[in-house]
């Protein structure tokens, strides 16, 4: 238990943080359309999800190095630029959603909004540039407590859990099963949940954390704990809109319409519990996001990289954090822009961008010249990932088409 209380916080901190704002908006959009059946592929988004952050863990560890660097050192400028190119758009959009949601929460709470965002900010931003590592893990670890509102919301609203298991895990039948809508939302939630810079992020956070090869057996323990984890939180934020929004049929676009719908048929309570779930999310996604394309363009390019850096030595690294933040902050003081609606869309081509991130881990964690004989990946991590990567491109392209053509 000590040796894993020591290398907890990667895996745990990557996988909770895929359910940040942009996740709550696209889990609660998803239900409200398609219910419980939003939920359908969670059983292999679990697995997919420990497989793949146990490869990044791997490689982090044997090797030392992020897979940007990785990728910098094997595939050369060209692909690196391109690679990188994808990496920071989808992540900007991802931005986007976590700065709304922290300002759909905010006027939750009745408060000012435009103000109250930029002193969130800037505290985020000042907390990420003055703690230290050991810290920021702290901060991180302390706000995925906040995530257990999503469970008392879930209980509050009194679902029928049988009702909900069946849909989610059997065979959904309250949905046409052939509409590609609802295949694309599918792709939707799995690339929320299984995202391109979750990928990116715990290989560069297990870097900074400096984890040893004799660790690797507990922080693949770490990585799968995180992977249920999260994946029940967000089985539970569907379980609170099924049986609120979708029992009566309300569509929503966003978290805040989400939170709000739910108020009138569930209790001010419940509304109180899932805007501060929301608040927890965003501040968490804020944060995780920006710092994974902050360790991904300092690896990617060669500069400093680590939270234990001061700001004057890596300032590279904290300056792309910090316009993240901002560019994703002057967007959203307008107060005609809803972010939100972009939601299902960002994190369609999150998931989109699946495949090119996993063939990385493939050819890097299978390579004995990398990895050594010891610790190469072979058998089921290695063909569980070629086969979803077949599936998810297949699926990506059928929806797409079905969609918008």
């Amino acid at each position: 238990m000590l040796i894993f209380l020591a290398v907890l916080g990667p895996g745990l901190i990557t996988a909770v943080a895929d359910n940040d704002a942009g996740g709550v908006a696209t889990y609660s959009v998803a239900a409200s359309l398609y219910g419980m059946a939003s939920q359908y592929f969670i059983i292999l988004t679990t697995i997919l999800l420990g497989v793949t952050q146990e490869l990044g863990a791997r490689i982090a560890i044997v090797t030392g190095k992020g897979l940007a660097d990785l990728i910098r050192e094997h595939y050369g400028v060209r692909v690196t630029v391109v690679v990188f190119l994808l990496y920071f758009f989808v992540n900007q959009g991802v931005v986007l959603q976590n700065v709304s949601g922290l300002k759909a929460a905010i006027q939750m709470f009745g408060l000012p909004w435009q103000s109250s965002l930029i002193f969130a900010c800037g505290l985020l931003i000042a907390l990420v540039v003055i703690l230290n590592f050991k810290n920021l893990q702290r901060l991180f670890l302390f706000t995925i407590l906040f995530y257990g509102t999503y469970v008392v919301s879930a209980i509050m609203v009194k679902p029928n859990w049988g009702e909900a298991l069946r849909e989610s895990l059997v065979f959904p039948r309250q949905i046409q099963i052939g509409d590609p809508h609802y295949w694309f939302t599918l792709i939707a939630v799995l690339g929320t949940t299984v995202t391109a810079w979750g990928q990116f992020f715990v290989n560069s956070y297990i870097t900074d954390k400096g984890l040893k090869p004799e660790q690797l057996k507990h922080e693949k323990a770490e990585v799968y704990f995180g992977a249920f984890l999260t994946n029940f939180f967000s089985w539970m934020i569907a379980i609170a809109v099924t049986y609120t929004l979708f029992a009566n049929h309300i569509q929503v676009s966003d978290g805040l319409s989400a939170a709000a719908a739910i108020r009138p048929v569930a209790g001010h309570m419940a509304y109180l519990l899932f805007a501060t779930g929301l608040l927890a999310a965003s501040f968490l996604g804020l944060t995780i996001v920006p710092l994974a394309t902050a360790y991904g363009f300092t690896e990617f390019f060669g500069y400093e990289r680590t939270l234990n850096a001061s700001f004057l030595k890596g300032k590279v690294f904290y300056a792309f954090f910090i316009l993240q933040i901002v560019l994703g902050l002057v967007a959203a003081l307008f107060p005609q822009v809803n972010l939100f609606k972009l939601t299902l869309y960002a994190d369609f081509f999150n998931g989109a961008m699946l495949p090119v991130i996993f063939y990385f881990l493939i050819r890097f964690s299978e390579s004995e010249k990398i990895m050594g004989k010891e610790y190469a990946a072979r058998g089921f991590s290695s063909w569980f990932v070629r086969i979803f990567a077949v599936i998810i491109t297949l699926t990506v392209l059928v929806s797409f088409f079905g969609r918008f053509l």
